[in-house]
Parts: C-alpha cells; structure tokens; sequence
C-alpha cells in the first residue's frame, strides 16, 4: 500500500461515506422490495452521519478537502444506473452492486485502520468500520435470499 497522511486517510473515508450516501439513496429509490428500500434509506443516512463525524477530525489536520465524493463512486453509479436500465429495474442487480459497494467501502474502512490515522479519530473510525461490517452482512444477507 502506498504510504498516505492521515489527512489524505480521512479524506478518502469522507469521500467513501459521501459515494455511499449517494449510491444507496440512488438504490433505494430505484429497488421495489419496501425492506430493502428501508434498509438503503436507513445505510445512506448513517453514511451521511459517518462522513459528518470524520470532518472535524480532517479539518483539525488543515481542513478537509471539498470533496463530494470520489471519482470511484461516480462511475459505481453509472454503472448502477446501466445495469437497472438493462435490467429492468431488477431488485437483485441493485442489489449485488449495493454489496460491491459495501465491500470496497469495508476495505477502505480496513485500510485507514491499518494506515496512519490520527490517534484522536481511531476510535471512531473503529466503531464506523465496525458499523460498515455490519451493513455488509445485512445487505449480503439480502443476495442469499434472491
């Protein structure tokens, strides 16, 4: 892994709590199942929160970039948006990119805890990846039962 501050650390998390806010208000609004509706809903607004909870700890460090996202995440929900069309509007597609998601999500989560975060934040960032752990055992629980 390439050596990166802690600033550039809390920033890739902000920018990864901001891509999933949006892709899992995107796949809420666009799957049919209302629990797996409530659920997106219920994932996007802690993402929202999470982002929220790490900013004061980057601005500490020189201010947070404005990031709104990152380029990764764009390019996520193009491809959710592609495969829904093609799909026609499929739950379980939505679905196995949801997991995707949260997947690349809990491994940047496991990488800021094993990189350079700043003591400060650990603990937050452990809880919140604790938290991102479970959302991806809810959400891969929703692809056994498809």
């Amino acid at each position: 892994m390439t050596q990166h501050d802690e600033r550039w650390m809390l920033n890739r998390l902000i920018a990864i709590c901001r891509d999933g806010e949006r892709g899992f208000r995107y796949a809420a609004n666009h799957v049919r199942n209302p629990t797996v509706k409530a659920l997106f809903l219920e994932i996007a607004s802690q993402r929202e929160q999470f982002a929220s909870n790490i900013l004061p700890y980057a601005q500490r460090l020189g201010g947070a970039s404005e990031s709104d996202g990152s380029f990764a995440g764009a390019l996520h929900r193009g491809w959710m948006t592609i495969k829904d069309t093609v799909g026609g509007h499929e739950d379980a597609a939505i679905i196995r990119e949801a997991e995707r998601g949260e997947r690349i999500a809990l491994g940047a989560y496991e990488d800021a805890l094993d990189g350079m975060l700043p003591p400060s934040a650990r603990d937050t960032i452990e809880k919140q990846c604790a938290e991102v752990r479970h959302s991806h055992n809810r959400v891969h629980a929703l692809l056994v039962r498809e």
